[in-house]
């Protein structure tokens, strides 16, 4: 792949996780500005592309919760003036990171993340968990679900757990 593909891909790549994480998410505020809105989406793009080169070597869960934490509240502390309630939540961040790294583990740009993309159909296969992704706001809730995710994937990744699960619902 030369390099106006691989641009082309990372492009589809941002843009199908943004629709992917902001769908029924309500992120913005009603008032937000276009403006506004475009400089977070920016300042998220840049925040993925900085931390992509992390995930190329295996990263801990540890590294991996401090990541989705920090990317929570450094979007949040420089974009709250667009934002509900002035918070990128941690249910929208982990599943903008886990997405994104998804994309980027199938095509080989990244060893295999630490956890998957939790959403409604990931969190329905998970028992005893009914939490609604888009409103979740709490990195010890998303502590409980990949436990929970782990107990069902057995010796699975949970990456390769969430692809399989996700092909055989749809």
């Amino acid at each position: 792949m030369d390099a106006q593909q691989e641009d082309f891909l990372r492009d589809e790549f941002f843009n199908c996780t943004i629709r992917g994480a902001f769908q029924r998410a309500y992120v913005y505020k009603a008032e937000a500005n276009e403006n506004g809105k475009e400089n977070f989406r920016q300042s998220l793009r840049s925040s993925l592309e900085q931390l992509e080169a992390h995930y190329r070597e295996p990263v801990s869960d540890e590294d991996h919760f401090r990541n989705v934490e920090t990317l929570s509240g450094e979007l949040s502390a420089n974009h709250a003036e667009v934002l509900v309630e002035g918070r990128f939540r941690i249910g929208i961040a982990q599943k903008v990171l886990n997405l994104y790294l998804k994309y980027l583990w199938c095509i080989g740009k990244v060893s295999t993340p630490p956890h998957c993309p939790f959403d409604a159909y990931i969190i329905g296969e998970l028992p005893g968990v009914s939490d609604k992704w888009t409103r979740m706001d709490s990195l010890e809730r998303y502590r409980e679900w990949v436990s929970a995710a782990k107990e069902k994937a057995g010796a699975t990744s949970l990456a390769r757990w969430e692809i399989e699960t996700f092909s055989r619902l749809f």
